[in-house]
């Protein structure tokens, strides 16, 4: 087994997501052929995800409570499928479910057509936001309602 220094930032990210509580991927198929996943978590109380935020937000909009917002970290579709609608699939799958207010992620601000296909599905930029981790882009941190969300 190698360390976590020499895995791909990849492989560290997904073993950081796949221990967190709440927790949850979908993996959609084509027959017996993987089309694509997505997957993320809830955003724990006090959460770092807001840390690089370049846009000043009131201190409320960043508060988390640890069952305010889900966070999308992957979606991912194999060539073959893209631009069928299996991406928009794969993202209903994941977040129609999901009880909490809102969903947040980040799209790589070099990424614009990724950028614009966030926002035809209802996501809204709330500002950029450049990750404390050595050598990160600049991403636009996106909110979308969740419609599914419970009082608690």
């Amino acid at each position: 087994m190698r360390d976590r220094e020499t895995l791909p930032r990849t492989a560290v990210g997904l073993d950081h997501w796949t221990a967190r509580p709440g927790w949850s991927c979908v993996v959609g198929y084509d027959g017996d052929q993987p089309v694509g996943y997505a997957y993320g978590a809830p955003l724990p109380e006090g959460a770092r995800w807001w840390g690089g935020l370049l846009t000043d937000v009131p201190a409320d909009v960043t508060a988390e409570t640890g069952i305010r917002t889900f966070a999308l970290s992957e979606l991912m579709v194999r060539t073959p499928w893209r631009k069928t609608g299996a991406a928009c699939l794969l993202h209903s799958a994941l977040l129609s479910p999901r009880r909490e207010e809102r969903a947040t992620l980040l799209v790589d601000q070099t990424h614009p057509k990724v950028h614009a296909l966030y926002e035809s599905w209802g996501w809204r930029t709330l500002g950029g936001l450049r990750p404390r981790l050595a050598d990160a882009p600049t991403f636009h941190a996106m909110l979308l309602p969740l419609p599914q969300a419970s009082s608690y």
